[in-house]
């Protein structure tokens, strides 16, 4: 039997007794404690205790995964025998689903559910961020590690080459569109839903293709008053471990100094003299400051602060909730920063029997300090290609504007300068309201009318003083004084909906549960903008438009709206056999004439074989559900006006005089109409020993057809391409999904699983051997082909490095290459490496093969403990900014890998037949064109979150819990890849996994503490 608590004094009543399950068997492991306290123990094998407890008025709390707490007041008992109930509540749940709720056991479609409170503390500048590993299926990078920047979350994959792949967010019933912004207070939040199937995303009609994603924020709680106070504080660094290592000054003088003798050596033939070697790296060892630029643009330790004050009054009939809330974070690179405001009020109740009624408002305000940082001539890539042997100050001790143009390396303005004196701020207010009201028209009966609302002020002020030079500029051609410049942008957005719901759930015996929705709403949404740029000021001093000579101003104003119908049954018998069909049709301003409305029915079927009568009842087994779906869906996220022809000003010079006029700048296409997803799933829901274990599986197959693209036309026209409906892709897939929670001892454990396996390929285009090309040649392919995956990584293969003239000789033509060029495959057979597309294919693929998540939670008395860990695999990214970093001729900085590099067919380096070596120094054809020298696998494990805390002991009739912790984001990252981030992109839409350096991300650590009164 398990031993008592040691903590006993003369007046202690000692309890023992046993715990037993609905059948009588005893249960090991229960967890017994005194309420309030840390006293306790656990339940033997044979589900016997023995503890000591203060007093009669203890009370003893009985606690066991997969069953019902209890609690007992111990009184004059000694003995004290209690039957555990087993808890239901998985099943019985109810989740939030478009445009009402099911009971978790009635859903026949694929839906995901993160609870927040399940996730532990992270510092989530970012709703997007707490998706992150939680749902099969759904994977969220961070491409760039910016204060309040966006993440990208894609739902079963990219399912359209020319219209948007974001999902849908719906905020407490309101469909607000493709981003939940960054202005959502991730405290607010009580719960996401992600619907990923046709079957619950076709209520939502042409906007459901790509997912949804459901959010309900808190609300009081039933009967319940209370003020929560959570206080986190952080601090982030970008750890050496994901910091590129260049050259320092004495290496690049070196490497200054080789590049110039091979050069001698290979085109004169003969050993250079030292006094030919230019002064500025003639003796590197002489070299008199080694600077790191990317370490000197980096803000070491950048705090972050996370304050948020939530009361709440749940008693009475109107249940209200007010919270504020203060995030404010200073970016990891100098100068950059967030700050978030946000007010959140809610409000429901009951008016009288006949009507509720609710209202939610959410406001935010956040500013923002930016900066130009992403891609090679931006302030990131820029601080790695700087000459290092350049100081950041003069002897004085000020910031030197301009660095390089000496020695033939190309010059860059200074980053630390660059951050410190150009303004780019960004302000945003959104605030986001609904209301409603519910009337009881009969007892099974109810009308549900909704009024949304969102408003968007975004401003935005930019000024670039003329002491900034240029970037990637030849000697001291970019250098200051330039061109002082200046803009402004102030846009609003405002969007309005109404929901009109009428929802019928008939009481039919006993066997039979029904109900059924119907419904219309309406949607506008408007955008209005104003825009002003200015240059040629007088001075640096007054950074506003009105000080510019030369001035310019546009207004511009768009918009859409949308209007639908829809309807929907739900039909469960002796809750065994389940029946779910909905319709929506909708129309939309986005389209043609000929096509504004488009219809999206869905079905889906369950089946609980768990409650068939004929099946063995298993003490083991609490539900097993089979379920089948079909439906379509659609995406019309291909901007506002794609289906009308526009003109455009165009003014001409007659007889010396000013005529102003106007021509056509696009076709008209009157039958432009949605992308149209059909999709199959088929799923099944496994609950075992009494809830604890719990498996879900997800096969689903999609197709979209009518892909918006744009064609080619005659020329004769006035016009070479016009936007159509053409093309199919699919994403076919698997999604498995497990959870279990035990008890070991006094220790709660739990953990979740997931991995999806998704497979995207191209049915058609135009025609069956079209391909649509994105990129450049020297900045890496994706490449769109009919039967191959999307976004698939194209260029030259590479077969090695030229050793010698002879290899040269022996091989096809490849116009101008000398040894220590790269040697490309000849993949069409004509004997010639021609320098264009025609000898490139396919040479990776950025699309990995499985994602998965794994979420490890445990406490033991009053600790507790929570880690995330994701996984991405069999994955390539194009490291573009390889073409600069280890450009051999000496006009950047490159990696320190390139003191291996080949310089000669007797020192070629230690590895020259490797995939990603590099060639020499004496050439730059065949170096920099698009090529599998860049393309490197991106697998990788990233330990993403941990969490450590402790709950404190409870103060009476003040102190109902509190709770301190630390935590880590970001923590260890685990992979081959050489850039700082496996998830960075700088490019959008199908070219996938183009690495041109980004804004990095930070690990992040924080300590934190959380009070309920």
């Amino acid at each position: 039997m398990a031993s008592e608590s040691p903590a006993r004094s003369v007046a202690d009543i000692v309890v023992s007794g046993r715990v037993i399950d609905e059948k009588g068997a005893g249960l090991p492991g229960v967890s017994v404690v005194v309420k309030g306290s840390t006293q306790g123990t656990t339940t033997d094998a044979e589900g016997g205790y023995r503890l000591s407890v203060p007093n009669a008025q203890s009370q003893l709390v009985f606690s066991f995964v997969g069953y019902l707490k209890q609690e007992i007041l111990v009184g004059t008992q000694t003995s004290i025998t209690i039957t555990l109930t087993p808890d239901d509540q998985t099943l019985s749940e109810v989740v939030v689903v478009g445009y009402g709720s099911q009971r978790r056991q009635d859903i026949t479609s694929a839906v995901s559910v993160i609870g927040m409170k399940d996730i532990g503390e992270q510092p989530a500048n970012n709703l997007n961020q707490a998706l992150q590993g939680r749902a099969p299926g759904v994977v969220v990078k961070q491409k760039s590690g910016t204060p309040g920047g966006a993440f990208e979350v894609r739902v079963r994959g990219i399912g359209s080459l020319g219209a948007g792949s974001d999902p849908l967010y719906v905020i407490d019933g309101f469909a607000v569109g493709t981003s939940v912004g960054q202005n959502l207070n991730p405290n607010d939040v009580e719960s996401i839903t992600i619907l990923k199937d046709a079957a619950s995303t076709a209520i939502y009609g042409a906007r459901g293709s790509n997912g949804v994603v459901l959010i309900t924020t808190k609300s009081a709680k039933e009967g319940k008053v209370g003020i929560n106070l959570s206080l986190d504080y952080g601090v982030q660094n970008v750890p050496s471990s994901r910091r590129v290592k260049m050259l320092n000054g004495v290496e690049f003088a070196q490497f200054k100094k080789d590049v110039f003798m091979d050069g001698i050596r290979y085109f004169q033939k003969r050993e250079p003299a030292i006094e030919e070697v230019p002064i500025g790296f003639r003796y590197p060892e002489q070299t008199k400051y080694s600077t790191d630029w990317f370490g000197e643009i980096l803000n070491n330790n950048a705090p972050y602060s996370d304050m948020n004050l939530t009361i709440s009054s749940g008693k009475g009939p109107i249940r209200s909730l007010l919270s504020v809330g203060y995030y404010k974070e200073q970016g990891s690179i100098i100068k950059t920063n967030y700050d978030r405001f946000s007010v959140r009020s809610n409000m429901t109740g009951q008016v009288n029997k006949f009507l509720n009624v609710g209202l939610n408002i959410n406001g935010s305000y956040t500013r923002q300090n930016v900066a130009n940082t992403d891609g090679r001539s931006a302030l990131v890539g820029g601080a790695l290609l700087m000459d290092p042997r350049e100081p950041v100050r003069n002897p004085d001790g000020s910031l030197r504007p301009y660095i390089g143009g000496v020695d033939g390396v190309f010059g860059f303005p200074n980053p630390v300068f660059v951050l410190n004196n150009v303004s780019r701020k960004r302000n945003i207010f959104d605030l986001l309201a609904n209301a409603f009201a519910e009337v009881s028209i009969l007892k099974n009966l109810q009308f549900r009318s909704s009024v949304n609302a969102k408003i968007n002020y975004n401003t935005y002020r930019e000024f670039v003083p003329s002491t900034i030079g240029l970037s990637v500029a030849s000697g001291t051609a970019g250098a200051p004084p330039r061109i002082a410049t200046a803009g402004e942008t102030t846009e609003q957005l405002t969007n309005y909906s109404l929901d009109q719901l009428l929802t019928y759930s008939p009481t039919i015996g006993t066997d039979h549960n029904l109900n059924a929705l119907v419904g219309f709403t309406a949607q506008q949404e408007t955008v209005r903008g104003l825009s002003g740029s200015a240059n040629t000021f007088p001075d640096d001093l007054v950074p506003f438009l009105g000080a510019g000579s030369i001035r310019s101003s546009n207004s511009y104003e768009f918009g859409f709206t949308l209007l639908a119908y829809l309807a929907r049954v739900n039909y469960s018998f002796k809750d065994r056999y389940l029946a779910s069909a909905s319709f929506r049709r909708e129309g939309s301003s986005r389209f043609g004439t000929q096509n504004k409305y488009g219809d999206f029915p869905a079905a889906s079927v369950g089946w609980r074989i768990s409650e068939e009568p004929f099946m063995p009842k298993y003490a083991w087994l609490n539900d097993l559900k089979l379920r089948a779906s079909w439906g379509v869906t659609g995406n019309n996220n291909i901007g506002n006006y794609p289906s009308l022809a526009f003109v455009g000003a165009n003014n001409y010079i007659l007889d010396n005089t000013f005529a102003p006029g106007k021509v056509v700048s696009s076709f008209a296409n009157s039958e432009l109409k949605w992308e149209k997803s059909n999709q199959l799933d088929i799923g099944m829901d496994l609950s075992l020993f009494n809830n604890k274990l719990s498996f879900t599986f997800e096969y689903y197959k999609k197709i979209t057809n009518d892909m918006l693209l744009p064609i080619s036309i005659p020329a004769v026209s006035g016009f070479t391409t016009s936007l159509a409906n053409i093309g199919k892709v699919q994403n076919r897939g698997i999604e498995l999904g497990a959870d279990y929670r035990t008890n070991i001892g006094a220790i709660n454990f739990r953990t979740n699983a997931n991995i999806a396996f998704n497979r995207s390929k191209i049915l058609a285009i135009k025609g069956a051997n079209d391909m649509l090309w994105y990129g450049s040649f020297y900045g890496g392919y994706n490449v769109q082909k009919v039967g191959r995956p999307i976004g698939m990584i194209y260029g030259y293969r590479k077969l090695g490095i030229f050793n010698t003239q002879a290899e040269i000789d022996a091989s096809p033509k490849q116009d101008g290459v000398i040894p220590g060029g790269m040697k490309f495959a000849d993949t069409n057979g004509d004997g010639v490496i021609t320098y264009d597309t025609q000898d490139m294919v396919e040479i990776g693929n950025p699309n990995p093969a499985f994602t998965w998540g794994w979420t490890v939670a445990a406490d033991y008395r009053k600790f507790d403990l929570n880690l995330l860990f994701l996984g991405a695999h069999d994955f390539d990214i194009y490291r573009n900014i390889e073409a600069s970093t280890m450009n051999m001729d000496g006009v950047f900085n490159v990696l320190d890998k390139a003191k291996d590099r080949w310089r000669s067919p007797e020192n070629p380096g230690s590895n020259p037949t490797a995939k990603n070596s590099q060639g020499g120094t004496n050439y730059f054809k065949w170096s920099r064109e698009s090529s599998e020298r860049y393309v490197y696998d991106g697998s990788y494990i990233w330990l993403k979150t941990v969490t450590i805390g402790y709950t404190l002991p409870r103060l009476r009739s003040v102190l109902s819990d509190a709770r301190i912790f630390v935590s880590a984001n970001n923590l260890f990252l685990f992979t081959k890849y050489p850039g700082n981030n496996p998830d960075a992109g700088v490019r959008g839409g199908t070219e996938l996994n183009n690495d041109d350096e980004s804004y990095p991300v930070p690990r992040t650590f924080a300590v934190g503490a959380k009070f309920n009164f």
